[in-house]
């Protein structure tokens, strides 16, 4: 099982002044490629497009996921924002914008019939034009009321709202109707570079506007949406939910009939594609995967070149690691490249080391900030670790004031990849004399564990969100945990500092100075030595071969409503 969330990013700012209605606008996708490999090509995108006319009417999409959530509203902390709940409610609600391969923006007019920011007065405005044909499943129009319930419970005012993040929404000064019920006008106390990527997706006021609504409405439930499909089938025993073509969508009907969002442990899910349980799989790094899916007559492998990453977080408040001597230790004593080139041996997919937190290499601005601290250097890992006092015992690991360095690895439950990094990390932490236990979680139980800081070390997949953008997409990972809670912060550790280098750059108005801000705290979280980007994880999917417009989408969105099976 691989962690989907939506934190990861690559895009650089929009500018202030942008206009986005049914055409795309533009961003810039330069390179800067990790020197072990060859420059991946952001445009790189796989997903068998086809006209949706052209292709059969009907039918089901047979769809894996890795959970069956409880927690159904994605801007809550306990659904952990989890890929397979985002994808779940991804067809059933709305979204701002649609984005493109090559990483591009375009109003999502289902939803809005504009989208305007500017500078007004010394002001960020933006304004909304909602779609008047958009409805809620409930058959109550989508407005202006909408969009000021979801600022409300995610500004950070009242911590009873258990919210995913603050980043954005806490910089509004206000939202207010403007011509009508239609139009929503959003005004920034001070400006915020990221501004396309708030209210994603919308959830209605009525039923999240109170801390108990906000925390409960979705728990366990999906009582109201708004897409092309609606909640046809939600079955705790079997872990399935069952969505099915809304008849009172107003914008182009969906080719299929339904989808069956299935929960698959990830050992078995080979399995379920080899034998048509399922129409695709996410085999990611996972050679043995990728042999299965080539062997299964009429599959398809897809290949995308997207803003996903391998990652290690350190938890900075376990006792062998509130050091950030030693966490630096521990991260020089890590052979990222063997650790790559292990797991995506026999993949059609070079290592393409991370050395940035906030920005993958194909993303515009890249820099690596890493220093030190990006190479592997056992020697230098030996003498941070002695000169923090842990030495070297006859049994080959090292202890302090009596007690053993030792350190628990968690991971998911039936994954390869993680647990073949398991084997690597324990051998390589083992040769400076620390000794690491493994431990699985099963399912849920895994980010459960992760949330509730039970782990030392910790490894799993991020899969980038759309759209891709820097700091509202990855401060959430490490801002400084409050009374309220971590967010996503897993090392548990934060700074007063890094949160002012993050909120600047969230503040810029200009591209270039945004970018070079996004670094400035990227080489800070480097210093605080508590999370690890391995590498950059290809997007490897295997589908049937009549699976159209859907596969290794990289930088470009699902579109529910065209998904479908050739003739």
């Amino acid at each position: 099982m691989s962690r989907y969330t939506v934190k990861l990013a690559t895009a650089v700012a929009l500018s202030a002044g942008l206009v986005l209605s049914a055409t795309a606008c533009s961003s810039s996708s330069g390179s800067s490629a990790a020197p072990s490999a060859k420059p991946i090509n952001a445009n790189l995108n796989q997903i068998n497009a086809v006209d949706p006319s052209q292709l059969k009417q009907g039918g089901t999409f047979n769809f894996p996921v890795d959970q069956y959530s409880s927690q159904w509203n994605v801007l809550n902390a306990d659904s952990q924002n989890e890929q397979s709940t985002v994808w779940t409610m991804e067809s059933v609600m709305p979204q701002e914008f649609h984005t493109t391969a090559d990483n591009k923006l375009a109003v999502d007019t289902d939803y809005f019939s504009s989208i305007t920011n500017t500078m007004t007065g010394g002001k960020q405005v933006t304004t909304y034009d909602i779609n008047p044909k958009a409805k809620w499943s409930d058959g109550t129009p989508i407005t202006w009321k909408d969009i000021e319930a979801d600022w409300s419970v995610q500004n950070g005012k009242n911590p009873k709202f258990n919210d995913t993040q603050t980043t954005g929404y806490s910089q509004i000064a206000s939202v207010v109707q403007g011509k009508d019920q239609f139009e929503a006008v959003v005004t920034y106390a001070t400006p915020f570079s990221d501004w396309a990527a708030l209210f994603s997706p919308l959830y209605p006021a009525s039923q999240i506007s109170t801390v108990d609504g906000f925390n409960n409405s979705y728990k366990n439930k999906i009582p109201v949406t708004a897409g092309p499909f609606k909640i046809g089938k939600m079955d705790p025993t079997t872990k399935v939910v069952t969505v099915v073509r809304d008849p009172n969508w107003w914008g182009n009907k969906p080719v299929l009939d339904s989808i069956n969002f299935r929960t698959l442990d990830a050992s078995s899910t080979p399995g379920a594609f080899a034998s048509g349980e399922i129409d695709w799989e996410d085999i990611g790094p996972s050679p043995s995967i990728y042999k299965q899916a080539k062997q299964v007559a009429g599959a398809s492998i897809r290949v995308a070149g997207a803003p996903n990453l391998r990652q290690m977080w350190l938890n900075g408040k376990s006792p062998n690691l509130t050091d950030v001597n030693v966490r630096k230790a521990v991260m020089q004593a890590i052979n990222r490249v063997a650790i790559g080139k292990s797991d995506l041996s026999g993949l059609p997919w070079d290592v393409q080391l991370l050395n940035n937190n906030f920005l993958v290499n194909n993303a515009s601005g890249y820099k690596d900030n890493a220093g030190a601290l990006g190479q592997f250097d056992p020697t230098a890992a030996k003498a941070a670790l002695d000169a923090a006092g842990w030495k070297m015992g006859s049994n080959g690991f090292r202890t302090k004031d009596g007690k053993e360095f030792d350190l628990t690895l968690e991971i998911p439950a039936g994954t390869p990849v993680a647990t073949n990094e398991a084997q690597l990390l324990t051998a390589m932490l083992k040769d400076v004399g620390i000794s690491v236990k493994t431990t699985q979680g099963v399912g849920d139980q895994f980010f459960n564990d992760v949330q509730a800081g039970k782990f030392d070390l910790t490894v799993f997949s991020e899969l980038g969100s759309l759209p891709y953008f820097p700091i509202s997409n990855v401060e959430p990972n490490f801002l400084n945990p409050t009374s309220a809670g971590i967010g996503s912060n897993y090392s548990r550790i934060g700074s007063p500092a890094l949160d002012a280098a993050m909120n600047k750059a969230g503040s810029d108005t200009d591209p270039t100075q945004y970018l070079a801000d996004v670094n400035a705290a990227d080489a800070m979280v480097w210093q605080m030595a508590i999370h690890v980007p391995l590498y950059q994880r290809p997007q490897i999917v295997a589908t049937k071969s009549t699976l159209a417009n859907f596969g290794a989408n990289g930088f470009q969105d699902i579109d529910w409503t065209k998904i479908g099976f050739t003739k």
